[in-house]
């Protein structure tokens, strides 16, 4: 008895830990971590079960495995509460919470699976106590150690994969190349080259070379103009300051022009007052000044080549997502744009062009936006297109198109990002450059 309470006694600390430290750590994330904590109560709740099954000779060993993920996520949040996360050094910055994310998923699979289990031994365990009659507290819950062995195989074989992917696809650069259609173009925007990049969550690089490779392909591509969609830190202007001389060099015919994503806005740190958090912002777009990218807040910029000329619109970040907010204002970013003219958008959020755009301003010819990372795991083989992304984005990513009844033609291009954000890899899509290029239709 003395044991139980015990043990009850540390479940409660445990489950306090997580919803105090991890809601103070991450603010925006407060529904996931109730599911971290009530994940961990399951957890603790099986273990009960579990070490009984276990043989004596490995018994030291598979009690460390188990409680291997709990023991890094509360060190996890309580260090957070000694050092802000977001002034950890580089690399643990990323990998320590890269590494409980993948501990946690695989415990999430072995638990899933043993419940699953259990369920489908419940009729036969029921039969035993009924059997047993008054001696049915003493039988044991029957569970065949298979299903211990296939849980834990799966759970191994699933956190292999992640860890897999934060070495092989992570910073394996993909250039895709997207020829436009647009009707009435004028003739010397025929092929003109766009270099979109998206999500560099600089915060997720331990050095300065992913940016020197992407910095390498835009090189080689020689565009005409780069657009950046968002979210180029994670949590503070701080994790950019690094990269400065590297992003000084991105170079295109008529400039660089970016917009902010949710993450640059400084939501998802915890700030000592609202002036900390207001002098962050203005030095992030002081930081934009520097390196010479043109930010376009609710704005536009005309692009000219001779007497012909398009439009770029540049919004706030606006999303369908209620956490995420609706600070853009399409209607201003597109005071003093010519009628006429071919427009660009960049809109951070894809939902966005179903939310807004492609049924209240159909004379945006192309919109280009990013946030899904495509979640950073996908499928697209041949004509399989699938990531868990699906299931919050309906347009998550690559090259989506609306027709018009009236003949009126709208793109939107979905990149797949640059970097990461959470788990530190890719599993099935890699990181994403893309080259757009204007064609003349009609």
């Amino acid at each position: 008895m003395k044991t139980k309470l015990r043990y009850l006694i540390i479940s409660l600390v445990v489950v306090i830990i997580i919803l105090l430290a991890g809601g103070y750590q991450l603010p925006k994330y407060a529904s996931r971590v109730s599911a971290i904590a009530l994940l961990a109560i399951v957890d603790m709740l099986y273990w009960l079960s579990i070490r009984k099954s276990l043989s004596a000779r490995h018994s030291k060993s598979l009690k460390i495995i188990y409680w291997l993920p709990l023991a890094w996520l509360l060190v996890f949040f309580i260090t957070g509460l000694l050092a802000p996360y977001s002034e950890w050094p580089p690399f643990l910055r990323i990998y320590v919470p890269g590494f409980l994310m993948i501990l946690m998923i695989g415990k999430g699979i072995f638990l899933s699976l043993l419940v699953a289990g259990d369920i489908l031994v419940l009729p036969f365990n029921f039969y035993r106590k009924l059997k047993q009659g008054n001696n049915s507290l003493r039988v044991r819950w029957y569970r065949p150690r298979v299903v211990l062995v296939f849980a834990s195989v799966v759970s191994g074989l699933v956190m292999m994969i992640f860890i897999s992917g934060m070495f092989f696809w992570v910073n394996n650069f993909k250039l895709t190349t997207v020829e436009i259609l647009v009707k009435d173009l004028p003739r010397e925007f025929e092929g003109y080259k766009i270099l979109q990049l998206s999500d560099m969550h600089l915060g997720s690089f331990a050095t300065t070379r992913p940016v020197n490779k992407i910095l390498d392909i835009i090189k080689a591509q020689n565009p005409d103009l780069i657009l950046f969609t968002g979210d180029l830190v994670n949590f503070t202007t701080q994790e950019a300051l690094r990269f400065e001389e590297e992003l000084k060099r991105f170079r295109a015919k008529d400039g660089v022009y970016s917009i902010l994503g949710n993450h640059d806005y400084g939501e998802y740190s915890q700030w000592n007052s609202d002036l900390e958090k207001e002098q962050n912002n203005k030095a992030f777009a002081a930081f934009y000044k520097r390196i010479g990218w043109h930010l376009l807040r609710n704005q536009n910029a005309i692009i000219k080549r001779d007497s012909a000329s398009i439009a770029i619109i540049g919004v706030e970040n606006w999303s369908m997502n209620k956490r995420f907010g609706k600070r853009g204002d399409l209607k201003k970013a597109l005071s003093g744009a010519g009628q006429r003219q071919f427009k660009i958008l960049m809109s951070h959020d894809p939902s966005h062009w179903d939310g807004e755009v492609n049924w209240m301003y159909p004379q945006i010819g192309l919109t280009l936006s990013g946030h899904t990372h495509a979640f950073q795991i996908a499928i697209e083989q041949g004509n399989i297109k699938w990531s868990p992304a699906s299931l919050l984005y309906k347009e998550w990513g690559g090259l989506y198109e609306k027709i018009h009844p009236y003949g009126n033609k709208q793109y939107l291009y979905v990149n797949r990002g640059a970097g990461t954000l959470g788990y530190p890899g890719r599993i099935g899509v890699r990181p994403e450059i893309t080259l757009i290029i204007l064609r003349r239709s009609g």
